[in-house]
């Protein structure tokens, strides 16, 4: 996943990888890669500047927002970079005022960019925030636990009232009743 500068041509470099499931780590507790990887893309040089326009294929084991059973999400995301080379602005340890343009660039070092955190970062960001097993799950009991997609558990939900809230309740049986 690491490219020269050199290798990249005036009419660009193609390539297409296939990255095995282990061989990239996804930094985000409860989500792994459960298929190989694969990236297609190309990159595209003016000057020391290195733009990457590319997209990825896999698929991600993660847990459902509800139920909290696994499952599996398939990932097929585009994904850009811009690459510049490395120079003071970037390793100086004082204090610098970043720029927009400062903020989508990536920093590439010794003439050689490395793909792995653009990779990365496509998953991670193809992956939804809330995961759902099906569009229909009705998650957990909120008392025992029980995966309601598996049958009714035996708890009560109205017999469950928070103490703090028997005022309103109170109130709420009498508006309803007209009293």
């Amino acid at each position: 996943m690491v490219f020269g500068i050199e290798e990249i041509g005036d009419e660009g470099l193609c390539f297409s990888l296939v990255l095995k499931k282990d061989q990239l780590e996804i930094d985000q507790a409860g989500l792994s890669v459960n298929v190989d990887i694969t990236v297609n893309g190309s990159l595209n040089r003016i000057d020391d500047d290195v733009y990457l326009k590319g997209t990825v294929r896999t698929s991600v084991v993660a847990s459902c927002s509800r139920c909290l059973d696994t499952l599996s999400y398939p990932i097929d995301s585009d994904f850009k970079s811009h690459f510049v080379p490395s120079d003071d602005r970037f390793t100086a340890v004082r204090d610098v005022e970043l720029h927009a343009s400062d903020i989508d660039a990536e920093v590439y070092e010794n003439q050689q960019i490395d793909l792995t955190q653009s990779i990365s970062d496509s998953i991670l960001l193809a992956v939804p925030v809330i995961c759902l097993c099906k569009e229909n799950c009705r998650g957990i009991c909120s008392q025992c636990g029980k995966n309601l997609n598996q049958g009714l558990c035996k708890c009560e939900i109205e017999s469950f009232t928070d103490p703090r809230l028997e005022r309103l309740k109170i109130f709420k049986d009498k508006f309803i009743k007209g009293g």
